[in-house]
């Protein structure tokens, strides 16, 4: 008999905790449970207290959910890391790990001592080409993530930044066009990671723009407290002022569309060949109408709304409510726990004193 295998992804965000804890048994994967927990106010208001809210959701969630002998894996923002991917010449594979080394020292704006980092290589069958992917993280970011959760006890596995979080969940649960490159647009509160996969390649790129910016700008026009104005924004659909509101909003709709677009711009000039096949869109972000639509006006390119994943296998628990409310929001912990299996093909990690530290 297959022996079983749990993982707790755990994602605490700016406007929530959202966790998933998925189990392995043989190459069966089944959701197990899930978790929702929303901050009494977004950690990116004026007046919000991070750090207290941060704990205070944690608390909840553990008080609620027993994480037994399963594997904990936690994410840390796109922003607070560091990502390159660089084309190395045609080398013997021993000079590898030199090459890196040396590209890793002038690229990493931070001292080599000051991080943890590591890298993968990304290689096609049919093409002698290499191309690796740097990821670093400053120690004291890492520490200040694995704080959080040593103040309760629990012991954390693998630390993973979101971006490469959502590339392992969009890889396993067979989001990925056939043929070209896909786009994941997962917009959040305080930023937008956009992650692009064609192949064994992939990219990525954190926007300092989200929901929050929607908020600031109906603040502004509409002379509102933040809250007020978030409140509005979630009602914009169904409010008597909805074209005005959406006027108010239009600016930014542009610049994150232009963003987007430099961004796929920018992919597309280091590889030439590539064909953008399929966008994504997640995140609860992507609830705000006429986001979708202006976007594919905007990239000329379908964007698919997700509303389940294709790789889970059928449980009660994925057919209740609140977890079919927030499928749009579960990126982010579905792939922490798939690397908490081991089932992640972007698995570097190192066994420190702190923990796994994955990223």
């Amino acid at each position: 008999m297959a022996s079983e295998q749990t993982a707790w992804g755990i994602d605490i965000g700016e406007c929530a905790l959202r966790a998933l804890k998925l189990t392995r048994i043989g190459q069966d994967v089944r959701l197990e449970a899930f978790d929702v927990i929303e901050h009494s106010k977004i950690l990116t208001q004026p007046d919000a207290d991070k750090a207290s809210l941060a704990r205070s959701a944690l608390e909840q969630f553990l008080a609620r959910n027993d994480l037994g002998e399963s594997v904990v894996a936690v994410s840390m923002p796109g922003q607070g890391g560091f990502t390159r991917f660089v084309k190395l010449p045609p080398v013997e594979q021993k000079q590898v790990p030199e090459i890196v080394r040396f590209e890793a020292e002038q690229q990493i704006p931070f001292p080599i001592d000051e991080v943890i980092w590591r890298w993968q290589a990304f290689t096609t069958p049919d093409s002698p080409d290499i191309e690796v992917g740097i990821f670093a993280v400053r120690r004291t970011d890492v520490t200040g993530v694995l704080d959080q959760f040593k103040q309760f006890g629990v012991d954390v596995s693998v630390v993973q930044m979101a971006p490469l979080a959502l590339y392992n969940f969009m890889e396993f649960d067979g989001q990925l066009a056939k043929e070209g490159a896909t786009l994941l647009i997962d917009i959040g509160a305080a930023k937008t990671d956009l992650v692009i996969s064609e192949g064994s390649r992939i990219w990525t790129r954190t926007l300092q723009l989200g929901g929050n910016n929607f908020t600031q700008v109906l603040m502004k026009v509409f002379k509102l407290s933040f809250s007020k104005a978030e409140r509005l924004k979630r009602t914009a659909a169904t409010s008597k002022y909805a074209r005005q509101i959406f006027q108010a909003m239009r600016p930014v709709f542009a610049e994150l569309a232009q963003e987007i677009q430099r961004s796929i711009g920018y992919y597309t000039s280091l590889h030439r060949e590539s064909r953008l096949r399929k966008v994504i869109g997640l995140g609860n972000g992507f609830r705000l109408p006429g986001l979708q639509k202006y976007l594919e006006q905007s990239l000329g390119i379908s964007v698919v709304w997700m509303d389940a994943y294709n790789k889970l296998s059928p449980a009660g628990v994925s057919k209740a409510p609140v977890f079919t409310d927030n499928v749009l929001s579960f990126g982010v912990s579905y792939g922490l726990a798939v690397q908490g299996l081991g089932l992640s093909l972007i698995h570097i990690s190192e066994p420190t004193r702190l923990g796994m530290i994955s990223y």
